[in-house]
């Protein structure tokens, strides 16, 4: 019987021990989350992204759930290995960061952090914004370093700013001067009443570098200076920018000009009113005109001639076209 008691007590005893180490066990097998990345990085274009989990611990029927307030995250799921969702294009310039929030049965709450980079991004160390159109536009115009700087002034086709030497047809590389004798009215040839020497007027003639420049490394600066597929835009890729966009005349920086926004995603860029050089040392209307170069000819009756954008307060922003030998800025874009 004294047997039979103590192995009762043993039994008793072993089994307070089994209870208690189960017991303890329990404690220490909490549910937890681990996720394999944290945080996610993404690029301004977006696209599909999964992420790969553990549960260490996990309870019989328990299951992982995710949810966001963030609506550039979209299609937003969990399987058993993986969570998924797609990061909507960034169309903003500054990068951006949300939050996805994970629960499971009996674990502590898990965030996982998105972030995504701006719409500004580089090609060959220049900034570019993606409007949502056919072209993507820089931030900076050559020879800039911010958006409201004017940065270089160049001839049409030529690759050089010629500011120190100045802006005119005598310093225009495509060009040559001829001497003319003047003739009257009646087509004879008119000399100086004085000396008997003839009448000599200039005339410039202007050499046919092609009606469309853009991307041409002789004659396009923009190819030339910052390469990659870098240009000066078309009279095309301007019209294109006008009918998508919207122009407010306002102050960048000290700087007066149009902030330009995309009517499709909101992306905005800025152009200031940097004014041109027509044959004086002078700037004309820097602050209150805009006008930069096309890689467009003018293909009207006036020869010598480009497409070029200009734009102020009372005008807006518009085509027109001006001589070849005038300085304007340059815009450039890319593919």
């Amino acid at each position: 019987m004294k047997n039979l008691l103590n192995r009762v007590v043993m039994m008793v005893a072993a089994l307070a021990t089994t209870l208690s180490f189960v017991a303890c066990e329990g404690e220490d097998a909490t549910p937890v989350i681990k996720l394999e990345q944290n945080p996610v990085e993404v690029a301004s274009v977006g696209g599909d992204c999964a992420v790969e989990y553990t549960i260490v611990n996990p309870v019989v029927g328990g299951r992982l759930d995710a949810d966001t307030d963030c609506d550039w995250i979209q299609e937003l799921d969990v399987n058993f290995e993986k969570v998924k969702f797609t990061v909507a294009t960034n169309f903003l310039e500054k990068a951006r960061s949300c939050e996805i929030e994970l629960f499971y049965d009996g674990a502590a709450k898990v965030v996982l952090t998105v972030k995504q980079a701006g719409a500004v991004n580089e090609l060959n160390g220049h900034k570019f914004v993606d409007l949502g159109l056919s072209v993507k536009w820089a931030t900076c115009n050559i020879g800039a370093e911010e958006a409201g700087d004017a940065g270089n002034y160049y001839m049409w086709g030529d690759l050089i700013d010629r500011k120190a030497e100045g802006y005119s047809a005598a310093n225009y590389p495509y060009i040559t001067k001829t001497m003319v004798q003047d003739k009257d009215k009646d087509g004879n040839l008119m000399f100086d009443e004085e000396t008997g020497e003839p009448i000599m007027s200039e005339i410039w003639n202007y050499t046919d570098i092609g009606s469309n420049i853009s991307g041409n490394e002789i004659y396009d600066v923009a190819r030339k200076e910052w390469g990659a597929t870098w240009r000066i835009p078309t009279q095309e890729d301007v019209q294109e920018l006008i009918a998508n966009c919207t122009f407010l005349w306002t102050n960048y920086k000290s700087s007066m000009g149009f902030e330009i926004t995309s009517k499709i995603n909101g992306a905005k860029i800025f152009m200031p009113a940097a004014g041109f050089y027509m044959g004086t040392p002078q700037c004309s209307y820097y602050g209150s005109n805009g006008s930069y170069w096309t890689a467009s000819a003018f293909t009207g009756e006036k020869t010598g001639s480009a497409y070029y954008i200009l734009m102020t307060s009372g005008r807006g922003f518009r085509l027109d076209y001006t001589s070849y030998h005038s300085a304007h800025p340059i815009r450039p874009v890319t593919e």
